[in-house]
């Protein structure tokens, strides 16, 4: 009898709102906004300060997160062997692919423009972000640079290779403060993940607070914006796979498309599930050795090189920030759109294993090019499926970068030849 209440009490405690999923939660929490929005109209707009306070509160424990966790990757990985370099020139490879993409795309279809936020805060954007002739490039390097962000970042690689430096010194290597900094370091990441992971939570009151804000002043005229969001960048990512890792693997280490997708399955279809691709490693780890990966290329790839194999992350960025920029009327010239894409690229080092990477580091992003941070709460009322398709996107990446290291170093996958089926 107590086990049979017990058991109830689990089943009608797991169906109470704050126990549904994240994704659950977001996609309620557009519903309710978009009808409060169309109910109420423009006076719900005061709603929105939650969103931006909820915003704001990821952006500034976002900065001393991604110092640590550069800082732990430079203190922690050890940089070495014959596979490192090609795993840089790789993964650098992939992500110039990926912003390449990102940056098409956008200006082909300018998705941001079925969508107009232009109104009370364009007079403010005025002052702020960049506006074409002008903003020479030099004047947009030097507001960039001086961002939070990059500052971080900065500060990071600086301390960072000085203590790899210091630890190399025999007087200096066994003194406590030296000893126990990457251990105090691995815990201050710790701590800032979970109370990260706590504020994501909270996320869906974002969702919601921003899209009755933006129904109630614009009605449902957004929803093709957010459409064409969508499908810009999960179009964009499908685009990254097919040509970019679909050529390493199939025309350049002639594995055949089957046999690769075979392996691939498990881990993406994992990655999609759990929304990580650190979470997914030990399936990424067993699927490339189904392929015949030598176990050092795996392990450098999918271990360390994880850190920087982010172009799911690095693609969506590009693209989210030109929308936005898009649908506030600011239409950066393209030198600037190559800067803007220079910080997307720093913002994603060290954060592949982050929860929720993709928001943090937009917000850091949107910080630097002075757009409205509290705009990213809008785009999470889709990011569920993007952000899941992200996942995939790394995992196949890290997939993608062994098999290349491989290749590079000379080692072939046995049975290649059958690349032909």
């Amino acid at each position: 009898m107590t086990q049979a209440h017990s058991t109830k009490t689990s089943e009608s405690g797991s169906r109470l709102p704050w126990r549904w999923p994240l994704y659950v939660q977001t996609l309620v929490a557009m519903l309710l906004g978009a009808v409060l929005g169309l109910w109420l109209g423009k006076q719900i707009a005061p709603i929105a300060v939650i969103a931006k306070w909820i915003v704001e509160v990821i952006k500034w424990l976002a900065v001393p997160l991604l110092f640590l966790a550069i800082f732990d990757a430079i203190v922690k990985q050890e940089f070495r062997g014959k596979g490192v370099a090609a795993m840089f020139a790789i993964s650098l490879g992939n992500g110039l692919c990926a912003v390449a993409i990102g940056l098409a795309i956008s200006n082909g279809f300018h998705p941001g423009r079925t969508m107009d936020l232009r109104g009370a805060d364009a007079a403010a954007l005025a002052g702020k972000t960049f506006k074409g002739a002008d903003t020479t490039p030099v004047q947009a390097l030097w507001m960039m640079a001086q961002s939070p962000m990059v500052l971080a970042i900065a500060a990071a690689i600086g301390v960072g290779l000085a203590f790899v430096m210091l630890t190399r010194r025999p007087l200096l290597a066994h003194h406590p403060l030296i000893v126990r900094t990457p251990e105090l370091a691995e815990r201050g990441l710790r701590l800032l993940t979970r109370i990260l992971e706590a504020i994501v939570k909270l996320t869906p009151l974002a969702v919601l607070a921003s899209v009755a804000k933006v129904f109630g002043e614009h009605g449902t005229s957004l929803v093709g914006g957010l459409l064409a969001y969508l499908l810009v960048c999960l179009g964009g990512m499908a685009l990254h796979v097919g040509l970019v890792y679909h050529g390493w693997v199939v025309v350049i280490a002639r594995i055949g498309v089957r046999r690769f997708w075979a392996a691939a399955r498990e881990p993406v279809v994992y990655a999609f599930g759990v929304n990580s691709s650190l979470a997914t490693l030990p399936v990424t780890l067993r699927a490339l050795e189904q392929i015949g990966v030598s176990k050092g290329a795996a392990r450098l790839s999918a271990c360390v090189g994880t850190n920087f194999n982010n172009d799911g992350i690095l693609l969506y960025e590009v693209v989210a920030v030109l929308f936005l920029g898009q649908a506030y009327g600011v239409e950066l010239p393209l030198a600037e759109q190559l800067l803007t894409a220079l910080i997307c690229v720093a913002a994603t080092i060290g954060v592949g294993g982050i929860p929720e990477a993709g928001i943090i580091s937009l917000a850091l992003v949107l910080t630097a090019v002075h757009l409205p941070v509290e705009a990213i709460a809008l785009l999470l009322s889709v990011d569920w499926l993007i952000a899941r398709t992200r996942s995939v996107v790394n995992v196949l990446g890290d997939m993608t970068v062994a098999v290349a290291i491989d290749v590079v170093q000379g080692r072939q996958p046995p049975a290649a030849a059958d690349s032909a089926s």
